[in-house]
């Protein structure tokens, strides 16, 4: 792979480019489309993707090496080695054409979506998948493969793919969208792929880049979003991967299972539980106070146990602060019979029992909360903060499963997996209640008159 110097971090259709150059190309974004000789191959972005996964099973080669490097660039990404090599093995896995041929047949139908199959319900009629066009993509900061993978399956749906990431980000970005596109010999790939990093607080080049756009996919809290949409022009369709938070339920028929809390423990340390489907709450089945702060013991004794084997993230200044102005106030209020704490003594991981059912967010890098929750009370509790329940761990006997499940999904949750499973996916998985690869396409249809 070619090494780029930071004063040139703009990847245009293949080239790399300063950035008064960028400036000057934003306004020939709508022209990339009409351009192009015709329609995408899949079969070109399956090979291109195999060879690029092949390429991150191989640590020696110059490929892994920069990406690697820029995943633990300290002024930047900073992920503990570890963790890169964690996410580097992850993103190999998701770029497999096994996989993404899965993801193609359970989200489009088959891997060839733009091939017409007869309409169920019309004689003479045929249906077909299409790409959107000219696809705008707002990566997000705290994970780093999310803009790659939201990009690939972009360009499964055919579409030409501008990715814009965080103006203090690295190149992890542009690095792995230009090796994609280098191990794609046909230049179809190369020719749908723009990657830009600005800050979002540059409006004119914000505009730009939307103008053009026939969506817009954007992850980030409900500001973000409101911050990208304003830029929007009309009919062009939002793909909104909103702010979530998840859950961890510990049912009274659970099995007392240290394996199922380490399981949890991992969860809740990977990633400095900056994902979405991190649990930052566990949930017991109980009102019991003595067997609620005893559940929060149990739970700080898996943290202690797995803290070891899972990579440590650094919070920032500004949220070490909120991590201990949280834990101060839960202490504080423990001489009320309100909470309990745990804390490892390095302050990796804090375990806050609370006696208050509502839902709490967590300040994350390894602190949750436990709260009570008893089964005939879930919907109650939860259904007001519907709009943001994403994954529930759930722990309980297998003949309580699905009537749980229904039980979170009346609440408003997405997703439900045992413990230890809450950031793991499959292939053509639901993403927050929908499938992506439908929001980033058409459907559309063909009348061939009777003769």
């Amino acid at each position: 792979m070619k090494s780029t110097q930071r004063t040139t971090p703009y990847y245009w259709q293949g080239a790399w480019i300063d950035e008064s150059e960028a400036e000057s190309r934003l306004g020939e974004l709508g022209r990339i489309l009409p351009t192009l000789p015709g329609p995408l191959d899949v079969g070109h972005v399956l090979a291109a993707c195999g060879r690029l996964s092949a390429f991150l099973t191989n640590r020696a080669g110059a490929e892994y090496r920069q990406l690697f490097a820029d995943l633990t660039d300290p002024a930047t990404t900073g992920l503990p080695a570890a963790d890169a090599e964690a996410s580097l093995t992850a993103l190999a896995h998701a770029l497999s054409p096994a996989s993404l041929a899965a993801q193609l047949t359970a989200e489009l139908g088959g891997i060839t979506p733009d091939r017409p199959v007869a309409a169920p319900f019309a004689d003479g009629a045929t249906e077909l998948w299409q790409p959107v066009g000219t696809l705008v993509h707002i990566a997000p900061r705290n994970v780093a493969v999310a803009g790659v993978m939201s990009a690939v399956d972009g360009l499964l749906a055919g579409n030409v793919n501008v990715v814009k990431t965080s103006g203090m980000e690295g190149l992890f970005t542009q690095h792995a969208l230009a090796a994609l596109a280098a191990a794609d010999p046909s230049g179809q790939l190369r020719r749908r792929l723009v990657v830009l990093r600005f800050s979002s607080r540059n409006t004119t080049w914000m505009r730009e880049l939307c103008r053009p756009a026939d969506a817009v996919t954007v992850w980030g809290t409900e500001e973000a979003v409101a911050g990208v949409t304003q830029f929007l022009p009309a009919g062009c369709r939002l793909v909104e991967w909103g702010p979530k938070i998840s859950l961890t339920y510990l049912d009274r028929t659970g099995r007392r299972d240290m394996d199922a809390l380490r399981g949890l423990a991992r969860d809740v340390l990977r990633n400095g539980q900056r994902t979405c489907t991190s649990p930052q709450v566990v949930y017991v089945d109980t009102l019991d106070a003595d067997v609620l702060f005893a559940k929060a013991r149990a739970v700080a004794d898996a943290l202690a146990a797995e803290a070891a084997n899972v990579p440590a993230l650094a919070p920032s200044t500004a949220e070490q602060a909120e991590i201990t102005n949280v834990v101060t106030v839960a202490r504080l209020e423990e001489h009320l019979g309100l909470t309990r704490a745990f804390s490892a003594p390095d302050g990796r991981w804090h375990v806050l029992a609370d006696t208050r059912p509502g839902l709490s967010a967590s300040p994350l890098f390894g602190t949750v909360w436990v709260k009570p929750l008893p089964r005939e009370d879930i919907v109650r509790v939860l259904h007001p903060m519907r709009r943001y329940l994403q994954t529930v761990g759930l722990h309980a006997a297998a003949d309580s499963t699905m009537g749980l499940s229904y039980e979170f999904f009346r609440a408003g949750a997405l997703r439900v997996t045992p413990l230890g499973a809450m950031l793991d996916s499959y292939a053509g998985e639901p993403h927050d209640g929908h499938l992506t690869l439908q929001r980033y396409s058409r459907r559309v249809s063909i009348t061939v008159p009777e003769r």
